[in-house]
């Protein structure tokens, strides 16, 4: 994923957002695998919870995710409050995948792609990689009871390369 996610051994900067706060930490790449694994879902990743590295207090901890809206993997832990997200942008990377909105029960909304296969219809939440290139996150597992809406707005398929036999 054009080398966004920390190698493994790295750490993730994780934020669990729930209705009223959000967990922050880190969370081990050796444990959940690359962006790429878990947008692939290899192996599967149903995240009832998650180990962090609490941001406050440094203790290690094994967070719930039962009644959380998202996990966020971002940039910072700070964010930009002022930051307006791109809804149609040409610098995003391609992604093959289903490019779908989503809208959550408190009114944020968020583009991304996400893998077009089982998991956004059958599992308990999926993963999706923000289409925004400028905002924080970098890659968001969406846990569906938490959504308003959810619609598939386009396909996103790597472009073919064409060569031309003289």
């Amino acid at each position: 994923m054009n080398g966004e996610g920390p190698e493994l051994g790295e750490s993730y900067r994780v934020v669990i957002r729930y209705e009223d706060h959000a967990v922050r930490g880190f969370a081990e790449a050796s444990e959940l695998g690359t962006f790429e694994q878990l947008l692939r879902n290899e192996p599967p990743s149903v995240l009832r919870s998650i180990r962090l590295r609490l941001v406050d207090t440094e203790t290690v901890e094994d967070i719930p995710t039962k009644n959380a809206k998202a996990i966020f993997f971002v940039k910072t832990f700070d964010g930009d409050l002022r930051h307006r997200a791109l809804h149609f942008h040409e610098n995003a990377p391609i992604v093959p995948g289903l490019w779908v909105r989503v809208s959550f029960h408190d009114g944020e909304v968020i583009e991304g792609i996400i893998s077009n296969g089982r998991d956004f219809v059958l599992e308990h939440g999926f993963f999706m990689m923000p289409t925004d290139p400028n905002g924080n996150n970098q890659l968001i597992y969406v846990l569906k009871d938490r959504l308003q809406d959810f619609h598939v707005l386009g396909m996103r398929n790597k472009p073919k390369i064409f060569s031309v036999s003289q």
